[in-house]
């Protein structure tokens, strides 16, 4: 199981990717578009979307789709100032869009929320 975890200004949400809805995108995505950075924008904001809407339901198909192309666009990049191993975290520290950072999900220590 792979895994994408959105931080937006302190709500955090995980989107976990079953392996077979991974190998499912990794059949069928094209292999030119798997590192565009339009793509990857488009991605973050399903996911973006979702954290915002406070769904009281679990990831769709949708989101599990765009975390598909995150994680295969980080762990697959050829420059090594794009590539991650591993599980992604997104961080969007003030929650408005403006600064994103994506990180290892082993490079970043998220407080606890109580």
């Amino acid at each position: 199981m792979r895994k994408v975890i959105y931080f937006l200004g302190g709500t955090v949400a995980d989107f976990d990717i079953p392996d077979d809805r991974f190998d499912e995108f990794s059949k069928h995505s094209k292999r030119d578009a798997r590192h565009s950075e339009d793509d990857l924008g488009k991605a973050r904001r399903k996911l973006e979307a979702f954290v915002q809407s406070n769904a009281e339901t679990g990831a769709g198909p949708e989101e599990i789709l765009a975390a598909c192309f995150i994680w295969n666009f980080f762990n697959t990049h050829a420059d090594d100032n794009l590539y991650i191993k591993g599980d992604v975290v997104i961080v969007d520290l003030n929650g408005d869009g403006e600064t994103i950072e994506y990180a290892s999900v082993n490079d970043i220590q998220l407080a606890p929320s109580h």
